[in-house]
């Protein structure tokens, strides 16, 4: 019985990994390098994994900006905050955390002085991306 449950974990890990990768392509593909996938959650009852869309900056996560929404079985992606509503939130985020987000990208790039953040410039006051 425990290797049963065993390998029912292990087997779920490998599904929340996938399901990861699943919604990091996307919003690579959709939204830009500023976000990034968080931990997925298995919904068993309703076959799903609720995915936090999350903020990334190099070296900070700075915070959950949207969700996927990934069907368990198939792994295809569901729903998912808008792009536009992602990029509003994310320009929020970066108003709110600019010191965090600067110190981490200095610590990022070996702490080089003067340095014009080209990164944070990636999100102009509108919430898109200049990509």
């Amino acid at each position: 019985m425990q290797n049963r449950n065993a390998a029912a974990a292990s087997e779920t890990l490998m599904d929340a990994a996938r399901v990861r990768v699943r919604v990091n392509r996307f919003l690579l593909s959709q939204a830009g390098s500023h976000f990034a996938a968080g931990e997925p959650a298995l919904d068993a009852v309703k076959a799903q994994w609720r995915v936090p869309i999350l903020m990334i900056t190099p070296g900070l996560i700075v915070g959950e900006v949207g969700e996927a929404i990934v069907a368990q079985r198939m792994r295809e992606i569901i729903s998912h905050t808008a792009i536009e509503q992602l990029h509003a939130a994310a320009e929020k985020l970066r108003k709110r955390h600019y010191a965090e987000i600067e110190a981490a990208f200095r610590r990022s790039t070996g702490n080089v002085s003067n340095l014009d953040l080209p990164e944070l410039a990636h999100f102009e006051t509108s919430g898109r991306s200049r990509q």
